[in-house]
């Protein structure tokens, strides 16, 4: 009877079962150990987005981004550059004027997307038009699935 229990039972371990702020500083970690994804050298100084006064205090943050941008296409399925801008963008403030909500840079997305690309966690999407094969977005291979899996266990 117990084996047959532990048999029928899901014991497998998804990102989606694991908190998301330890799974994104795991998978970080992931990136920079396999040497698959490469930091730019104007990483040091670029901020990542308008509404920001400084770069980000962190050296390894690209790691984090990146890390964050394949759990998000994780969580949506396919996703493209606009909807994670929106997702990583927030409120500018302005002094005494109203606050206005402003999107997050792309550059640093498309960089990620890219490297991941590079790295075969992520692949483009298309569908097919009378004029030809349209982009639809980002989605996770195989492959980048099964790893993210592996290091949410």
């Amino acid at each position: 009877e117990i084996h047959t229990a532990l048999i029928n039972s899901s014991g497998g371990v998804t990102v989606k079962d694991v908190p998301a702020a330890k799974f994104i500083e795991a998978f970080a970690k992931h990136l920079k150990k396999s040497n698959k994804f490469k930091i730019p050298e104007w990483s040091g100084y670029v901020k990542t987005s308008c509404m920001n006064e400084l770069a980000p205090y962190d050296p390894d943050w690209l790691y984090t981004r990146a890390a964050s941008v394949a759990y998000q296409l994780y969580m949506r399925g396919k996703v493209g550059v606009h909807a994670l801008r929106s997702h990583y963008g927030t409120s500018q403030r302005n002094g005494v004027c109203t606050n206005r909500f402003r999107i997050s840079g792309g550059k640093i997305i498309r960089y990620c997307l890219k490297q991941l690309e590079d790295a075969s966690l992520v692949a483009l999407i298309k569908y097919q038009t009378d004029n030809g094969d349209q982009p639809l977005g980002k989605v996770l291979t195989k492959k980048g699935i099964t790893d993210m899996d592996r290091i949410a266990s």
